[in-house]
């Protein structure tokens, strides 16, 4: 989360106070760390995963974010989490690590989306929809 943060002191994120730059993007990274390597049952994984990716694009619609700058952030987000990848485990197993955790970092892009917009979601009974079939995708 130290490099995410040296990724975001620019606009749109410089005009949030520092203690709420980072929302709950840890919570949201250690969710797809658990839905990739937990022991726990799928569906509690993939929930976990969904519901923090969720509230986090409910809070960044609160402050006042758009839409694009939740795929900015979840690029960056990547690219670091790429990085450390790449340092903490050699080739080819930081290879098959990155497929997986890519694959569930989309899978949070599209929930924080999916947050972000929950309101006019629920209004016009999409919801519950969209988040089923949103589970149904994850993988692991």
């Amino acid at each position: 989360m130290a490099d995410w943060d040296l990724g975001t002191q620019e606009l749109p994120w410089s005009a949030i106070a520092e203690t709420e730059r980072q929302n709950n993007l840890a919570s949201v990274i250690t969710r797809v760390i658990d839905c990739a390597m937990s022991d726990a049952a799928r569906d509690v994984r993939v929930d976990a995963l969904i519901a923090s990716a969720c509230s986090h694009g409910e809070s960044r619609r609160a402050q006042g974010l758009d839409v694009p700058t939740l795929f900015r952030e979840y690029d960056l987000l990547r690219s670091v989490t790429w990085a450390h990848l790449s340092i903490m485990v050699g080739s080819p197993t930081s290879f098959s690590a990155i497929f997986v955790i890519d694959g569930l970092l989309s899978i949070a892009t599209r929930a924080t989306v999916l947050g972000y917009h929950r309101s006019e979601m629920e209004a016009n009974g999409l919801w519950a929809t969209h988040l089923e079939e949103l589970r149904k995708t994850v993988r692991s």
